[in-house]
């Protein structure tokens, strides 16, 4: 299916050029283009209901080869039309003085967007949104549920209302100067019309990222607000409570801001070590500071610690290796073996019950059954010999069914309801440098547990040990590969921000590129209603796959031709309006830097690879080079000398 859909998407890439670059582009010429391709489509359809007569990996390479060639000679063919010079221009592709140029169309565009009240008001009600979301985010009650809810609305709603500033914005910058014949006066003159919408794109982006800028500043004076505003509360409880001098309180929290090492409860912990520390007090001492604290404002120095620890730092992830090819050698030996008892089911294709073999032997891979015990050997980086680089797991289990609360016959501990008793091992069991956690963990939520660095081999080597030893006996399964991860630090929270602003501006260049291109032809009011609309649709398209039941959850055992055309009409639809999987956002809200790497077809569907952010990138440019040609066609005003 992926040649067929690499085939398709060239067609329609191709209609979509000649549709850009011909003139007139009439009836007649798209009814003889149509007319060649019917009969090339009608060989490849005979050809691909004949597969088990020729081979398949020859049909797939010719077909990407001739959606290939088509797609580069008409991509070809539109650049040079491009590249041409129209009678309607008094300068062409010239780029002689094109900086200075750019850059005058582009103070236009910022000051028009100042003058203009959409822009204005927009940007005002996204700076005005900011201390309004300080207000009144609580979360879950908590520190950290304080933080992740003010920066979920503080960037969420962000990014959202910028997405619409620029839509609207892009749209009428270039639409309002034709309709109000205020272009004449630029058009006139011997400056090309690419130059022209290319200051129009970058004034509409300088005025995104001076907003984003003004966002990102708020948000983080903000978070810093919360902090200090916990911070005195947590100083006033010790000198209420725990009988400490305010000088002294205010020295134990500042040393919350220098706790090392692994987050453990009790006077051994190192939140104990730091307090002490800092105000000359024995453990012991501290410990009897803490006796005298309510459980609440106990619970209060761990938050602060775990928020430090998880949320205001940047990192990166490494997930459990998927042993693709192990599973697909695998699954074609146990098909073989079920051929030669003669055990095939006759209601499904060979390709459809491999495809199920394998689904079967990764479905075990991911499963850890009651007694049983699972390694997972992954690769991090090189273990830094400093005492504030933090190693944690962060792992989701899955259980079959509810566990209710138990007690244990023998030992009378007590296990809570949906909590699984199990052991985490880090590192070789056969070595000192073993760490090993033995306690119940609630299910079906994403927990963390902190790793001690001398676990980790040198060459970056993590070997990850699961026991599954609950006495209610249920099996335990892992959502690979995101259920289970081994976060590290690689910056700070600054530094998280930074990204997670520049993770924003993708969709926003995506969609200027799309709003310039609407204003060369359409009117502000058309442009900016059809651009709105796919907008709102590429923000809900999980929501349109679901409703159409073309996830994988709602695919059929024998998938029809009906369904498969209605799920590649929708993931073309999703890889053209995708505006980027970066999801800076969620990253954010769990301390984790924006995952900027590329991932290939192997890895992900075709729809996710073609949304990934430099696919992005490369629309938005198609797409301004189909602006430039469609307005350097357009007749705006006769030169008369």
């Amino acid at each position: 299916m992926f040649a067929v859909r690499v085939y398709l998407i060239a067609q329609i890439v191709a209609v979509l050029i000649l549709g850009a670059t011909v003139r007139p582009f009439t009836l007649r010429r798209a009814s003889i283009f149509v007319m060649l391709m019917i009969p090339i489509n009608l060989i490849v359809a005979v050809i691909s209901l004949s597969l088990d007569l020729i081979d398949s990996n020859m049909l797939s390479m010719s077909m990407i080869i001739s959606g290939g060639v088509m797609g580069l000679f008409v991509f070809g063919y539109g650049i040079s039309r491009a590249f041409s010079r129209q009678p309607s221009e008094i300068s062409h592709w010239t780029f002689r003085g094109a900086p200075q140029a750019i850059t005058a169309v582009a103070k236009a565009a910022v000051s028009e967007g100042i003058r203009t009240k959409i822009a204005l008001w927009f940007a005002l009600m996204v700076l005005a949104s900011i201390p309004f979301f300080w207000s009144v985010a609580e979360g879950d009650g908590t520190l950290r549920g304080r933080v992740q809810m003010f920066t979920v609305y503080s960037f969420g709603f962000s990014g959202f209302a910028l997405g619409l500033l620029t839509i609207f914005f892009s749209c009428r910058s270039l639409s309002h100067e034709i309709v109000s014949r205020q272009i004449y006066g630029v058009v006139s003159k011997p400056v090309p019309r690419w130059q022209i919408l290319a200051g129009k794109w970058l004034g509409v982006m300088f005025l995104n990222v001076v907003v984003l800028a003004i966002v990102g500043v708020g948000t983080y004076v903000g978070t810093i607000g919360l902090i200090r505003q916990f911070r005195g509360q947590l100083e006033e409880e010790l000198v209420t409570f725990g009988g400490l001098t305010p000088e002294a309180s205010a020295d134990a929290v500042a040393a919350l801001d220098h706790v090392r090492g692994i987050g453990k409860e009790g006077p051994e912990g190192p939140i104990a070590h730091a307090m002490a520390k800092a105000t000359g007090l024995s453990l012991q001492q501290t410990d009897e500071v803490f006796l005298k604290l309510p459980e609440e404002t106990r619970m209060n120095l761990r938050r602060h610690d775990e928020l430090r620890r998880r949320l205001l730092v940047a990192r990166a992830a490494v997930k459990v290796p998927i042993p693709r090819d192990k599973i697909r050698e695998a699954a074609d030996r146990r098909f073989e073996h079920l051929a030669k008892e003669g055990r095939l089911s006759d209601a499904m294709s060979d390709q459809q019950i491999r495809e199920q073999l394998r689904q079967d032997i990764f479905g075990e891979f991911c499963t850890v059954r009651s007694g049983e015990n699972r390694t997972w050997k992954l690769q991090g980086p090189r273990p830094e010999k400093r005492s504030d680089f933090i190693m944690s797991i962060r792992f989701k289990i899955h259980v079959a069914a509810d566990l209710p609360a138990y007690r244990h016959p023998i030992t009378g501990e007590v296990f809570e309801r949906d909590t699984l008793y199990c052991v985490w091992g880090i590192g070789d069991p056969s070595t000192a440098k073993y760490a090993e956690y033995v306690s119940p963990q609630p299910v079906r939520t994403f927990q963390e547990l902190e790793i001690p660095t001398e676990c980790i081999g040198e060459d970056g080597s993590i070997l990850v040990t699961f026991i599954n030893i609950d006495p209610r006996r249920q099996d335990v399964v892992f959502d690979f590969p995101d259920a289970l991860l081994v976060l590290y630090r690689v910056g700070s929270f600054e530094f998280n921000l930074f990204q997670t602003s520049l993770a924003v501006l993708v969709p926003l260049i995506c969609l200027a590129s799309f709003g310039i291109f609407a204003s060369t032809f359409l009117s502000f009011p058309v442009g900016s209603l059809i651009l709105v609309s796919l907008y709102l649709v590429s923000l809900s398209m999980g929501f349109v796959s679901e409703s159409l039941a073309v996830t994988d959850e709602y695919a059929p055992r024998e998938a029809g031709l009906s369904f498969e055309l209605r799920r590649l009409i929708v993931e073309s639809i999703q890889a053209m309006l995708s505006l980027g999987d970066l999801e800076p956002t969620n990253q954010l809200i769990e301390g984790r830097s924006i995952d900027w790497t590329i991932r290939g077809f192997r890895d992900a569907p075709w729809s996710a690879v073609l949304g990934q952010w430099p696919f992005v990138f490369a629309k938005s440019a198609i797409v301004m080079m189909m602006a430039v040609s469609v307005f350097r066609r357009r007749e705006l005003a006769a030169v008369v000398v």
